[in-house]
């Protein structure tokens, strides 16, 4: 699992009405090209073979249809497994930032947070749990899914003792359990909450011997 980083930006115009537009400085129109621009970050100052996300979620600016916003908040999330690239994230994204707020004569702030590492397996541990999943419930139960840009901040345990995070399937269609998470109806059968008792009492008894 991913990095999760968290950015905030306010982009600082000059707001007016909008019959003149050519007396302020349009930071909705600047923000615009920001965002577009951040994506280039994406497409072209990284390895294509290499995990990146940055992705904007939150673009406020204005209250009225007639009126040139003076400011417009924006901020979002950068998610990524190297960590230079991750360290070079802020640098890179300031120089687009600043750019094209001083090529249209506006003014920014901008705040880069740092969250957690990303989750990376140790191979014993994982294999450990893989063969306790396997004795316990079949060889049909254990699956090796993708990357995920999601995070989880159980990397923090992850950098006291070597460990293992995994997942248990929840989804139960005959219960009707079959929505995502973040999904507003999502739910987990709590039946599999069994399972994963099940494995950690295993791979300890495999642990003491």
């Amino acid at each position: 699992m991913a990095a999760p980083d968290v950015f905030f930006l306010t982009i600082k115009g000059k707001g007016g009405h909008g019959s003149t537009p050519h007396e302020t400085i349009d930071s909705i129109a600047i923000g615009a090209q920001v965002v577009t621009n951040l994506q280039y970050i994406v497409s072209r100052n990284t390895d294509l073979l290499d995990h990146l996300v940055l992705s904007i979620g939150k673009f406020v600016g204005g209250e009225a249809a007639n009126v040139i916003a003076n400011s417009v908040e924006i901020s979002g999330t950068v998610r990524s497994f190297d960590l230079k690239f991750r360290e070079s994230m802020p640098i890179l994204m300031e120089r687009v930032i600043k750019g094209i707020t001083e090529a249209h004569g506006a003014s920014y702030e901008f705040n880069f947070l740092t969250g957690y590492r990303p989750v990376i397996n140790d191979n014993e541990v994982t294999k450990l749990i893989e063969e306790t999943v396997r004795e316990v419930y079949g060889e049909h139960s254990v699956d090796h899914p993708k990357p995920t840009m999601g995070a989880e901040d159980f990397s923090a345990f992850q950098q006291k003792a070597p460990s293992n995070y995994f997942l248990i399937g929840a989804r139960n269609k005959e219960k009707g359990i079959t929505y995502p998470h973040h999904h507003p109806r999502f739910t987990f059968d709590e039946d599999a909450m069994e399972y994963g008792v099940n494995i950690f009492i295993h791979a300890v008894r495999e642990i003491l011997g």
